[in-house]
């Protein structure tokens, strides 16, 4: 293949185009060698710090080819007969209980404290009990009173109209308690709720007995 242009491409191309300008001068008697790259080695290890392996912990070398080993080693002890002297000679060890002996405990037999306690505690409500029964006990029998099932229907429909009542306005506060007022309020509301739900409690039971105080 033969160009139409001959030597029109050639005038026109400009030195270094391709690759660029040299930047420094290359010279073709000092270049890299094999080694010159490389880290310098220490001399003396030890002197900046850097101990040398322990050669005792090390396996054995792997034996030369002209080594031979050593056979025909036969060992005389009879391993049957001396284990078994072994165990008769040896002295049993002692077997560990983790067995609980409450019979030793410190305490043993003796009653414990909170029991006085609970005991004292139930005397005094039977006492106060008997003092609240005798002072609510009336003089005459005659003083006493079964109210009728209606006359109970009426109390139970007064007390939960009361409490359908009381409960609306406790609904009607405010969420914020800012004031002291407010908060008495609402204290109130809720002892009168809680005093209403004792009294339709104890209305609700089948016999109400009354005691009519002259």
């Amino acid at each position: 293949y033969r160009s139409k242009f001959p030597g029109a491409i050639a005038g026109n191309k400009k030195p270094s185009a391709s690759m660029g300008v040299p930047h420094t001068v290359v010279d073709t008697k000092h270049f890299l060698r094999k080694g010159t790259s490389t880290v310098p080695t220490v001399s003396d290890p030890q002197a900046v710090g850097v101990q040398k392996p322990n050669k005792d912990k090390m396996k054995p070398s792997v034996p030369r080819k002209d080594e031979k080993p050593v056979m025909g080693l036969v060992s005389q002890k009879n391993y049957i007969t001396a284990n078994a002297v072994d165990n008769i000679l040896a002295v049993p060890k002692k077997p560990v209980s983790t067995r609980i002996d409450y019979l030793q405990k410190q305490d043993y037999g003796k009653v414990p404290g909170y029991l006085g306690r609970v005991k004292q505690q139930i005397q005094e409500e039977y006492k106060m009990i008997e003092e609240m029964q005798q002072s609510n006990m009336p003089q005459q029998e005659d003083d006493i009173e079964l109210i009728t099932d209606e006359e109970r229907a009426k109390l139970l429909e007064g007390l939960k109209a009361r409490w359908e009542v009381v409960n609306k306005e406790y609904q009607t506060l405010s969420f914020t308690l800012d004031t002291p007022a407010k908060k008495k309020r609402k204290e109130e509301y809720e002892a009168q709720l809680e005093q209403i739900e004792k009294d339709i409690k104890q209305l609700s039971k089948k016999f109400i007995f009354v005691h009519y105080q002259g």
